[in-house]
């Protein structure tokens, strides 16, 4: 049937071929709409990779019914047979297990006639499979896919238990991959990658391995150990709990509350050595139990022909010269050249927050536990491009583990009697928004951009709102009360990023349902000092939500606690601007009704531009040249901002427009200074108007961003913070952020075109080189050579002139940020009295400028572990200059002072 109108070859075409014409268009519209029908390599590749895809279907009942299928088509077909296998490992890690008893399966034709080499005909077709299989994964290991790797080493330890692969094959390509934790120089993601790679595929076929070959088993835990030991001062400036009373042992890898893969690895590994791997993860699906007696041969000894792992050499490191760029750089929108960038590369330790007890989530010191934590945080890192897709997978999950390891969900008691066995009982939904959570609040950054996590949260409670719900309530008490337990003495406090990641999650999930919560639980919290955590956590929250709708919408739905003026949670009124000069009565209205008018009205920038300096001259007559200078400066700057604050497009088009007036006004530092005072004034009851004017201001260049890093500390309460003068809170880091990463952005930039100048001039000589060929005399092939080499284009020497002003620019601003953070913390009365334990026991009894203090020192934790590789480059000046004057200035608290230097050297790897 066509739906293409009345005109459709179903229709009384007109004469003259019409119906022929509108036949062949409504063909050509239906082959547009309907694909090619598949082949059948790429049929049977597809079967496997959509294998019990099915949210009905028994994973481990599918897998005969599959092999029998798969079986038809080999030996013919191995090369799709072992890409689906491939992909399907690599995209969909939850299927691992039964893809290893798939292979196993195909391998188990019973009755077969031999081949020339004595194995069956099912076993030489599993053969050709895994061989193309092992080709596939020879790629991933030349381009250094570690995910992929990894993934596929697990594939392979789970062939070794079905006795598919050689045990020895196995260890020799653990040995190949361990080895790169012994190479000089290896980073730190680099040697992670390769013990994970290593230690998951041990804690899969351990046993095995350890029947065949003790020794190597235990040097390859031994190996992991060391390396796992030499990371463990590394753990404590990524730790999302801090105490600072403790000298930069904030963090166990055995805390209750947060976890480090590599170490719990190497705990699991270590008492399963113990016991001699007698046990193998219960969490595991055990698929052999469905295998019909006849084909059951997996328990039998090793095959003399099982598959032998080739040889397998692990390239040497790329170095990446573009990991420069901070933060910003890490997870911000940046996309070059078509591509997004890929998750954030980390050279520290993954340290991941707990929620929940060991009763509701996975423990990950146990086998069980750690399998399934690892799987979900693969998910988790696979799917990032389709975050519907893994929500509806993650809810899946129970499908392809073990009956007993997940609690029955209500919706899932169909009133089957429970499978046989000792559950686990744990809780999934709990364990999928711990696991995104931990993701999401990673120090220093997060993998992918925190709102990935966010926006999978809300998709999995629209997908499961009765059972992921609770889960997302239970999770914010926790956290909320993490943020500081008056009940705890011993549990620390969440850090300061983690905090802000927390509320702004928060903020934006309320967004998502209607700003439904229980806003009465934390009634009692008004009551505390203005600038304790939890006091700062609901403003903050609540200043989100605004900008995620409106004010009296957010007014509405908050008890009418929140609403009085002396809580200080709800602003007294919505966000927007305050132009000093709307009142005729002002002295100088005047002067900016005239400017006003002209702006108003589009006038030539010239003319604006002489307008207000002849205001300038006119105001001098009445007080000095300075004073009028930087009245008129105020005017013109509040004026642009005044036409700019009808809309986003308004703004940029008046900086645009009248750029020219702003960079007159802008000659000096202190003027620099005086123009973002005067926008921060105009925008104080709207602190992002702050951050996105004065980020324009930087990307125009009105200002420096070391000019916007000093405001930053100078102007601690000009935002409505109410902040000691010096301190840092969320508002004030997130413009320092914002400037740090402007001014590293550009150094990336300025960097990537050096090297593409170098590189086109360099293709250039070599095609000039080429087209001479052997006809260029050897004398004029001399004096042409020795004129590349001494001679510099002016392309190149323009770039390498930027790099070297934008790398000063870099070094002034991060010079200015850490001396910012030693001027207050090493001379504010209160920064060292909270380093102490006693200090720390009694702070219910702190007011404001202690948890000013503190929170100040987290930012500077943050500072120094987020800016690290930056900070390195000039860390001999910045030591010599900075921190060099903690010995040498009266007043420093000496305490304060070695606190400031632990921290750093804790971050930057100094002594």
């Amino acid at each position: 049937m066509s739906y293409h109108g009345n005109g459709g070859h179903h229709g009384g075409g007109g004469g003259g071929g019409g119906k022929g014409r509108y036949y062949r268009q409504d063909r050509r519209d239906r082959d547009s709409h309907y694909p090619p029908p598949e082949r059948p390599e790429t049929k049977l590749r597809n079967s496997i990779i959509k294998f019990a895809d099915d949210p009905e279907s028994d994973p481990a009942r599918e897998i005969l019914r599959l092999a029998n299928h798969v079986r038809d088509h080999l030996p013919a077909s191995s090369a799709p047979v072992a890409e689906g296998l491939r992909i399907g490992c690599t995209e969909q890690p939850y299927k691992i297990p039964q893809y290893a008893a798939l292979v196993a399966f195909l391998s188990a034709g019973a009755g077969e006639e031999t081949d020339d080499n004595g194995g069956t005909g099912a076993y030489v077709a599993a053969r050709a499979v895994l061989e193309d299989f092992v080709k596939g994964f020879q790629v991933y290991v030349d381009e250094s896919k570690w995910l992929q790797m990894r993934l596929c080493m697990q594939f392979f330890a789970h062939l070794v238990t079905f006795h598919i692969v050689t045990p020895k094959s196995l260890l020799a390509l653990l040995h190949s991959v361990i080895a790169v934790l012994d190479e000089p120089g290896v980073s730190y993601s680099r040697s992670r990658s390769a013990a994970l790679c290593a230690g998951e595929a041990l804690l899969r076929a351990g046993g095995e391995l350890f029947v065949h070959d003790s020794a190597s088993v235990s040097q390859i835990i031994t190996v992991l150990r060391t390396f796992a030991d030499s990371q463990v001062d590394a753990i404590a400036p990524v730790s999302p709990l801090v105490r600072l009373y403790e000298n930069n042992e904030d963090v166990s890898p055995n805390d209750p509350e947060i976890r480090e893969p590599v170490s719990s690895l190497v705990a699991i590994l270590g008492a399963l050595q113990t016991s001699s791997f007698s046990t193998t993860p219960s969490s595991l699906p055990r698929p052999q139990r469905y295998l019909p007696p006849v084909e059951n041969k997996m328990n039998a000894p090793l095959s003399p022909d099982a598959f032998e792992l080739p040889f397998v050499l692990v390239p040497p490191d790329v170095m990446d010269l573009e990991d420069e760029g901070g933060i910003g750089a890490a997870v911000g929108p940046y996309i070059e050249e078509g591509k997004s960038k890929p998750a954030a590369k980390l050279e520290v330790p993954s340290v991941y927050l707990r929620v929940f007890d060991d009763e509701i989530t996975p423990n990950d010191h146990t086998p069980s536990g750690y399998l399934v934590r690892s799987c979900v945080r693969d998910t988790l890192e696979i799917f990032e491009v389709n975050r519907k897709e893994a929500a509806r997978i993650l809810l899946d999950l129970p499908r392809w583990w073990d009956p007993l390891t997940f609690k029955r969900r209500h919706h899932d008691d169909d009133g089957s009697p429970p499978p046989e066995g000792e559950p686990m009982e744990w809780n999934l939904d709990c364990l999928v928004i711990e696991t995104t959570l931990s993701l999401a609040f990673q120090l220093p950054i997060s993998p992918h951009v925190p709102i990935y996590y966010y926006a999978l949260i809300t998709d999995l409670c629209k997908l499961s709102p009765s059972t992921v719900g609770p889960a997302v309530g239970k999770s914010i008490r926790k956290l909320y009360r993490l943020l500081e337990d008056p009940g705890s003495n011993d549990g620390g406090a969440l850090d300061v990023e983690v905090a802000r990641r927390f509320v702004e999650w928060f903020a934006v999930h309320m967004s998502n349902f209607s700003f439904n919560w229980v806003w009465k639980e934390w009634i009692p919290d008004l009551e505390l000092p203005r600038c304790h955590p939890r006091r700062r956590f609901i403003q903050r929250a609540l200043e989100l939500e605004i900008r995620a709708s409106y004010f009296d919408r957010i007014k509405e739905v908050l008890p009418v606690e929140y609403r009085d003026p002396q809580a200080s949670a709800l602003p007294e009124e919505a966000p927007g601007p305050e132009y000093d000069y709307e009142d005729s009565r002002h002295p100088h209205f005047a002067e900016a009704d005239s400017l006003a008018s002209l702006i108003k009205g589009r006038s030539k920038v010239d003319v604006v531009v002489a307008r207000a300096q002849e205001l300038c001259a006119e105001c001098a007559t009445r007080m000095s040249e300075y004073e009028a200078t930087a009245i008129m400066r105020s005017i013109s700057v509040q004026v642009i901002l005044q036409v700019g604050s009808r809309s986003f497009s308004h703004f940029l088009n008046a900086i645009e427009r009248y750029l020219s007036l702003l960079k007159f006004f802008s000659k000096d530092t202190e003027a620099k200074a005086q123009i973002l005072d005067t926008a921060a004034k105009f925008w104080r009851r709207n602190s992002q108007m702050i951050a996105i004017v004065f980020d324009k201001f930087m990307q125009y260049q009105v200002v420096d961003p070391a000019d916007v890093v000093a405001w930053s500390f100078r102007s601690s309460g000009a935002n409505g913070d109410h902040r000691v003068e010096g301190s840092m809170g969320i508002k004030g880091w997130e413009i320092l952020r914002a400037a740090l990463d402007k001014a590293n952005g550009r150094v990336v930039i300025a960097k990537h075109k050096v090297q593409k100048v170098k590189k086109e001039e360099e293709d250039a000589k070599a095609r000039l080189k080429a087209s001479k060929g052997a006809v260029v005399d050897e004398v004029m092939e001399e004096e042409v050579t020795m004129q590349d080499d001494t001679t510099e284009s002016a392309a190149l020497a323009a770039a390498l002139k930027a790099h070297s002003t934008l790398t000063r620019d870099q070094k002034t601003a991060l010079v200015r940020a850490l001396d910012g953070f030693i001027s207050f913390l090493g001379s504010a009365p209160q920064s060292g009295v909270v380093l102490t334990k006693d200090a720390w026991y009694s702070r219910n009894n702190w007011e404001n400028d202690p948890w000013d203090s503190w929170e100040t020192w987290g930012w500077f934790r943050h500072f120094c572990r987020a800016y690290s590789s930056q900070l390195r480059t000039y860390m001999n000046t910045l030591e010599a200059v900075s921190l060099g004057r903690l010995d040498s200035t009266p007043g420093v608290d000496p305490a304060a002072a070695a606190k400031i230097k632990a921290i750093w050297n804790s971050a930057l790897g100094g002594e």
